[in-house]
Formats: C-alpha cells, sequence, structure tokens
C-alpha cells in the first residue's frame, strides 16, 4: 500500500520545533520493512499551504494517511485531515500521538478520520495496513479504535513493543534532513517517575532500554550517513541506566573514527562528578535539566521527587566539568502565587546556568496536573485544544490571572539572561564575532553557528520576540512597562 506519514505543528510555518519526528520515522521503517510504500511530510520544518498539499495528495495518491499530532497541535491535525477527505474520501486516515491515545472516541468524533492507533504505533500500524489491505478482521488488531457500522469500537490494549533491539531504525531518508541542525536518537522508552504534568500513555511509566551495542551502531550509521557532527539524546532520562550509560560511553570513547557532540535531558537527581566527566569525554556538551520551579512548596506539588540543593548542584557539577547546562522552568501552576513565581524566577538566576526556557503551564489530557485544573477550572475543557502550547496560558492560578503569566516570563528571561547578553555584546563581542564568521564561512550555514558563538543573546531576543510578536503593536509598550514593574517586585521581594 501507499502511505503518507505527517508530523502535525502547533501552527503551520511557525517552525518552533526543528526536532526529527522519530515517532513516524520508526514507524516509516517497519513499514517498509512489510514492502509498503512510504512518504513522509513533517511540517513542524516544512512550509503548508492546502492548495499544495491537495496537490500532493492527488500526484501520490495514498491509499493510507498517518497524522501523528499532539493536543496543541489538534487544530493543524484537523485541518489536515479535513483537506485528505474532501480531495479523496477513500483515503483512510489514522490518528496517532499522545492526544489521540489519551481521549479517542471524542477525537474520531469530531475529526474526520477512521482510526486512531492508541500507544506506540510500529507493530500496530503493520497490523492495521494488513488488515484493511487484505480485509481481515479488525477485531484482531489490538490498540485501535475505529469507526464500524456508525458505532466506534476500541480494541484491547497490549504491549507491542517489549525489545527495543528489534526494531529498525528510523527512516532517515524519507525526512528532510538538511532542515534538521542535530540528529535525533533515542535510547531507552519510559520514564518510572510520577511528575503530575506528564502523559504516559504512549511511552507508560515502564522503562525498556536498547543495548549499547544497538545504539552505538545507530550512531555510527546515521553519523556516517548525514555527518551532523551532533546528536541529541531524546530520553525522557538519559542517565536513568547508569551501568549502560557507562558501557555505551565506552563505546563511543573509544571508538577510533567516530566522533560528535551531543546532549540530552536529564532530571538534577543521580548526578555526579564522575559520570559528568566521562559523559565530557565521549563529546557531551550540554544537559537539559528539567528543573521546573525554584520554590519548595509548588516542586512538592508536582510531586518531581527531586530538591532545588539537587537542582543546585547538578548545574554546578556540570558547569565544572565544561558541560553547558540549560534549565527548563515550569510557570503557573494551579496553586502558583506571586512569591512562589517570584522564588523559581529568583532561583533560575542563583543556579546560574547557560541557558533557559520559561514555559507556561498547560495542563495535557491523561495527567494528574489536567484532572486538578479541570476540577478548579471546569471551562478549560472548552477552550480549544490549540491553546494547550506552552506559550498561551489558559487558567488563573491561585493568585494570578492568566494575563499576566506572560508577563512573568518574559520578565524571567530578562532577569536571567541579562548580564549574560550584555557581557557578550561588549567585552566579548568581538572573539565571538570572529568566532561566528569562521564558522559561516566553514559550513555555509548562519542558523545554528549564531546559537553557539551569541547562546544568551539568541536565547533571549528569541523567546522575548516569540512572545511578543503574538501582542499587538499598541499593547507592546504597556507590556515592557510591565516586564520592568515585575522586575523590580522580584527585586524587592528578595530583599524583604
Amino acid at each position: 500500500m501507499k502511505v503518507l506519514l505527517l508530523n502535525m505543528p502547533i501552527q503551520f510555518n511557525s517552525w518552533q520545533n526543528l526536532e526529527m519526528p522519530l515517532g513516524i520515522a520508526y514507524i516509516a521503517s517497519e513499514l517498509e520493512k512489510h514492502g509498503h510504500r512510504v512518504s513522509i511530510r513533517d511540517y513542524e520544518v516544512e512550509s503548508f499551504e492546502s492548495g499544495q498539499f491537495q496537490n500532493e495528495l492527488n500526484t501520490l495518491k495514498p491509499d493510507v494517511v498517518g497524522v501523528s499530532f499532539r493536543s496543541s497541535s489538534y487544530a493543524s491535525a484537523k485541518t489536515a485531515c479535513s483537506i485528505v477527505k474532501e480531495t479523496t474520501r477513500s483515503i483512510k486516515v489514522v490518528l496517532g500521538g499522545h492526544h489521540a491515545t489519551a481521549f479517542p472516541e471524542d477525537t474520531l468524533m469530531d475529526i474526520p478520520a477512521d482510526f486512531v492507533v492508541r500507544g506506540e504505533g510500529e507493530y500496530v500500524m503493520a497490523g492495521l495496513l494488513d488488515a484493511i489491505s487484505s480485509d481481515a478482521k479488525l477485531a484482531d488488531v489490538p490498540n485501535i479504535t475505529y469507526r464500524y457500522d456508525g458505532e466506534i469500537v476500541e480494541n484491547v490494549l497490549k504491549d507491542t513493543v517489549t525489545d527495543l533491539d528489534r526494531l529498525s531504525f528510523p527512516a532517515w531518508h524519507l525526512l528532510p534532513i538538511d532542515k534538521y541542525v542535530t540528529g535525533s536518537i533515542i535510547t531507552s522508552r519510559g520514564c518510572p517517575f510520577s511528575c503530575i504534568y506528564c502523559d504516559k500513555g504512549v511511552s507508560t511509566r515502564k522503562v525498556r532500554f536498547r543495548s549499547p551495542e544497538n545504539i552505538y551502531r545507530e550512531i555510527m550509521a546515521f553519523e556516517e550517513r548525514y555527518k551532523k557532527g551532533r546528536v541529541y539524546f531524546v530520553d525522557d532520562y538519559f542517565f536513568l541506566n547508569k551501568k549502560r550509560l557507562s558501557e555505551l560511553l565506552d563505546l563511543i570513547i573509544n571508538g577510533e573514527h567516530l566522533r560528535f557532540r551531543w546532549y540530552c535531558q536529564a532530571r538534577v537527581d543521580g548526578i555526579d562528578s564522575e559520570i559528568l566527566e566521562r559523559a565530557k569525554k565521549s563529546g557531551c556538551d550540554m544537559i537539559i535539566y528539567g528543573v521546573e520551579t525554584g520554590d519548595q512548596e509548588e516542586l512538592e506539588y508536582i510531586n518531581k521527587k527531586a530538591t532545588l540543593e539537587e537542582a543546585e548542584q547538578a548545574v554546578k557539577l556540570s558547569k565544572r566539568e565544561g558541560i553547558k547546562t540549560r534549565a527548563n522552568f515550569m510557570i503557573g501552576f494551579p496553586i502558583s502565587t506571586h512569591e512562589s513565581i517570584s522564588n523559581s524566577i529568583r532561583f533560575a538566576k542563583r543556579i546560574d546556568a547557560d541557558l533557559y526556557r520559561f514555559f507556561i503551564v498547560s495542563p495535557l489530557p491523561n495527567t494528574v496536573l489536567w484532572e486538578r485544573a479541570v476540577k478548579l477550572h471546569p471551562e478549560l475543557v472548552d477552550i480549544g485544544w490549540d491553546k494547550f502550547d506552552f506559550y498561551n496560558p489558559s487558567f488563573d492560578t491561585a493568585e494570578v490571572k492568566k494575563e499576566d503569566m506572560v508577563k512573568y516570563v518574559m520578565a524571567a528571561y530578562l532577569y536571567v539572561l541579562k548580564n549574560k547578553v550584555i557581557k557578550e555584546l561588549t567585552i566579548e563581542f568581538i572573539p565571538r564575532l570572529a568566532k561566528l564568521v569562521y564558522l559561516v564561512f566553514k559550513n555555509r550555514r548562519l542558523r545554528g553557528n549564531l546559537s553557539v558563538t551569541f547562546p544568551a543573546c539568541v536565547n533571549f531576543f528569541l523567546e522575548e520576540w516569540f512572545l511578543l510578536r503574538r501582542i499587538s503593536t499598541r499593547e507592546r509598550l504597556n507590556y515592557i512597562k510591565d516586564i520592568f514593574t515585575l522586575i523590580r517586585k522580584i527585586k524587592s521581594d528578595k530583599r524583604s
């Protein structure tokens, strides 16, 4: 069968996420192994225009279109599915991803589609296509929800991907590989922790690990073919299994012909100098820490099972080993007050990470946070899924109005990055500019090189502009004035 797989963005042509969509790339690889002809369109990095998409459908003539989306990309997924069905009604549309897994029946009732694949899709999608092409019983395909005789049927849920080493490597050749600055590799699935904001509907709390040898073979295959020179390990917690990690680092360090830089996500607990030293030796140049909050009460509320002291120590040890750090924070939990948000912003500055991301709390479906938020704010179920994108506040907290949440985020970036930006643009400007010119001349690319040579500036100006561009020109001056007022409040709260 001919299959077209789509990765849907929060908003078309906005290019917010430049990471490889590993989910559909793995599915594509499995489908090709079963003899299907597969194409991929990643609309998080590729342009989208409805007329062009219709022409593409008429040219490719797919039998099946698979659509991967999150809650925040619900609107774009619905648009794409509507165009598919308007173009050729007989095309089977299959939905997948966290949102469809959490709300399969509601999703099928609203989006013009035929099936939902719940959970991991590699083997399920292959089985579904076999059933469609051979008129076999759909009832025998686990983990799918579908329309049958005017009713919506939900098949039994089973674990399907138990041995990750058996999966083929992602179908990189189907991706617009030049659009991605780095390669992306996942070495495990699942997370054993129970943070209230995290959806375990797809990867679950049960952790499965790939073997170090299998991971290393994928790294070698990708780097030899595409020579990106940098890899992002996208695991929920890359440092979870230290024995396996140590074996992988040995393979990387001792590999004579493979040299690349890498970065990953990590929790702040369980970090020590020994593993960081070996990570640095193997090419680690940045770790993204999920700090989430610098307020003790909020930390307990989200069930993070980590301490503020561990966060501070993790950043300190990483920087001591020469590894850059990025600290991720969330602003605006249901219990948040002006004081707790100020505590968090001050803590962010105190730990002195190299880069920062401040996200507005968005209660995702199938999470404890969603249940708590909806209980306090029943209107959330009616505001539209496109509002849950970590940039748009969707509810008032215990003390802070949602219209002030964006101001707090903008104030946070200014408060923690101001001195770093000034330093890059003054005493460090000439050497950084010289390095930028050299890198651009070397690889003929500005994007990526700019963030390497002026990281704080890119971090600050991109985030601030992304938030400001959503505000009308007339409101921007008032916003900027309010931001400086908030910063004065944050500083005065510290003194008091």
